[in-house]
C-alpha cells in the first residue's frame, strides 16, 4: 500500500459513538460500562457477547445501558479505541531523544511497553481479532492501529538516523514486516487460547522481537556508514 493510501486510512479511522455524560455520576457509570465491557468481551468473545450480560455486569437495567450505548458495537469500538491509545502510549519511549542516542534501548523499551499492555488485555485483543473477521469497521480500526505505529517509527527513523531505505527498498516495507511480526508474536504468545497456561515473559518476548528489529533496521545501515 502506498504512503498516500496509508495517510488516507489514518484519516478514516472509525470513531466510537461515545456518550458525553455531564455529571460525575454519569461519567462514573460510563467508566463502569466500559470496564465491564472489557471483562465481558474478553470472556465471551465478540460474536457471543450480549448486551444483557453487560448490563448485569455493570449493575444496570437494560434501559439504563441503552441510554449510553445503542448496541454492542458502539461499546466494543469505544473499548478498542481506548486500548489502541493505551498501546500507542505504552510503546512510546520515555525519553524524547533516546531513539536518536540509544536506538536499541528505545526499541526494547517500546516493545516491552507494547507487549506488556497487549498481554494485560490479551482476551479483549483476541475478541478484537475475531471482530475484524465479521465487521469491516474493526478491520479498518486494526489497519489504523497498525499504520499509526509504522508511520511514527518511519518518521523517527528518518529524522534521527537519516534512514529512508533498507536493502535498497523503502524503509516502511521493512517496518511493515517488523510490525506484523511483533503483532502476530503478541497474539501467538498471549492471545491465542492454547497459550494461556504457559505464556512467555514480557521481558523475554521484548528481547526476542527487539533483536530482530535492531538487526533489520541498523545492522546493514551501520555497516554501510562504516565504509
Amino acid at each position: 500500500m502506498s504512503l498516500f493510501k496509508t495517510q488516507e486510512m489514518l484519516k478514516k479511522a472509525p470513531e466510537p459513538n461515545l456518550p458525553q455524560p455531564t455529571t460525575p455520576k454519569g461519567r462514573a457509570t460510563l467508566a463502569r460500562i466500559l470496564s465491564s465491557g472489557r471483562e465481558i468481551f474478553g470472556e465471551a468473545g465478540y460474536v457471543s457477547m450480549r448486551m444483557s450480560d453487560l448490563a448485569e455486569r455493570a449493575r444496570l437495567s437494560m434501559g439504563a445501558l441503552y441510554r449510553y450505548f445503542d448496541n454492542k458495537d458502539d461499546v466494543f469500538l469505544a473499548i478498542i479505541h481506548d486500548i489502541h491509545n493505551e498501546l500507542y502510549a505504552a510503546s512510546r519511549p520515555s525519553e524524547r531523544q533516546i531513539f536518536r542516542d540509544r536506538p536499541g534501548e528505545a526499541i526494547l523499551e517500546s516493545n516491552r511497553g507494547y507487549l506488556g499492555h497487549y498481554r494485560n488485555h490479551r482476551k479483549v485483543m483476541r475478541a478484537f481479532i475475531e471482530a475484524t473477521m465479521v465487521d469491516p469497521r474493526y478491520d479498518d480500526m486494526w489497519w489504523y492501529m497498525r499504520e499509526r505505529h509504522i508511520v511514527r517509527v518511519a518518521a523517527a527513523l528518518e529524522r534521527d538516523h537519516g534512514i529512508t531505505e533498507i536493502n535498497g527498498m523503502p524503509a516502511r516495507i521493512s517496518l511493515e514486516a517488523l510490525a506484523s511480526m511483533t503483532e502476530q508474536s503478541a497474539y501467538v504468545w498471549y492471545a491465542h487460547p492454547d497459550t494461556a497456561a504457559d505464556m512467555l515473559s514480557v521481558d523475554d518476548a521484548a528481547r526476542i522481537v527487539s533483536e530482530i528489529w535492531c538487526c533489520t533496521l541498523f545492522s546493514r545501515n551501520m555497516a554501510d556508514h562504516r565504509r
